[in-house]
C-alpha cells in the first residue's frame, strides 16, 4: 500500500476509536496486531479495546485532535492530543468533573494496507496532574 494510504488508515484508526468508544475497527488493524502504551505490557487487539473502553468509561466525551501524521512506506507517526471531561471511574480514581488535555504520539507499522503494531507515548504525568491525583 501507499504511504499516503497508510497515512489516511492512521488517522482512520483513532478516529474510529472516538465514533466507538474504545474497540478497535477490525477492519484496519492486522489479525495479530500487537500495541505497547507508555508502560503498559504489550497488548493484543483485544487487549487494546479493552484499554480503550476504559478510557471512554472514565472519560465518556474523550476524542482524539490529530496535529500531525507523517510517514513513509510501512511506518506512520501521528501526533494527537486527547480531550475530555472526567465524569466516570478510571483507574480507581472516581469522577472529577476536571476536563483534561493530554498530549501522545504514536508510531504504527503497517503490513498490506493494516496497523500491524502501534507503539505510543502519552503524558501521563500530565494526565493525572490534571485530574489533581499528583502534584502539578
Amino acid at each position: 500500500m501507499s504511504t499516503q494510504h497508510n497515512k489516511e488508515n492512521a488517522r482512520r484508526f483513532f478516529l474510529a476509536q472516538d465514533r466507538q468508544n474504545g474497540p478497535l475497527d477490525s477492519e484496519l488493524v492486522a489479525s495479530d496486531y500487537r500495541a505497547t502504551i507508555g508502560s503498559n505490557p504489550p497488548m493484543d487487539m483485544a487487549g487494546h479495546s479493552a484499554f480503550g473502553v476504559m478510557f471512554y468509561q472514565g472519560f465518556p466525551d474523550i476524542y482524539h485532535t490529530i496535529d500531525d501524521v507523517v510517514g513513509e512506506g510501512e511506518r506512520v507517526v501521528v501526533r494527537f492530543t486527547l480531550r475530555g471531561n472526567h465524569t466516570g471511574n478510571f483507574m480507581g480514581i472516581p469522577a472529577t468533573s476536571k476536563s483534561v488535555e493530554v498530549g501522545a504520539m504514536a508510531l504504527l507499522s503497517f503490513r498490506e494496507g493494516k496497523i500491524a503494531e502501534l507503539q505510543a507515548v502519552f503524558d501521563q504525568v500530565g494526565l493525572m496532574q490534571q485530574l489533581g491525583v499528583i502534584p502539578g
